[in-house]
């Protein structure tokens, strides 16, 4: 039988969250364990429950570029936040903000100083090909 969860641990939780802290952090906020806030923190019950509660409140609110912008840069001055999500959320902002850019043609650039026409060899004439006659055994 799944455990039950307690409600106000959740309702702490969730008020952590909303607020920026990290999930361990809120976690502990809400009063459980350093060690139940360390390991496996994501598959705790409350955890899954709250995130999803948070993710159905947040796809029926008005969301904005600006607000979201606003959750990553707070996201990122997070001391608790480990440097992988960090790395995340600048790739986000750096995507957002066109950054990075697929250069998918290239153009290739002869600088020619002081060669005129002239310099240059002749070009020879294509060389024709013709089916040859068939091959001896």
């Amino acid at each position: 039988m799944p455990k039950r969860i307690d409600k106000i641990k959740k309702l702490r939780y969730k008020e952590a969250r909303l607020q920026g802290d990290s999930i361990k952090g809120s976690l502990l906020k809400a009063g459980y364990s350093n060690a139940s806030a360390a390991s496996k923190n994501s598959s705790l019950g409350v955890v899954k429950v709250c995130e999803q509660e948070i993710m159905d409140t947040l796809k029926a609110s008005d969301l904005s570029v600006d607000w979201i912008v606003g959750k990553l840069n707070t996201e990122l001055e997070n001391i608790h936040a480990k440097s992988s999500d960090r790395v995340r959320i600048l790739e986000l902002l750096g995507k957002y903000l066109n950054m990075f850019k697929d250069n998918t043609s290239t153009t290739q650039v002869a600088i020619f100083q002081g060669i005129t026409e002239a310099d240059l060899p002749p070009i020879e004439p294509p060389i024709e090909v013709k089916p040859s006659q068939e091959v001896a055994k």
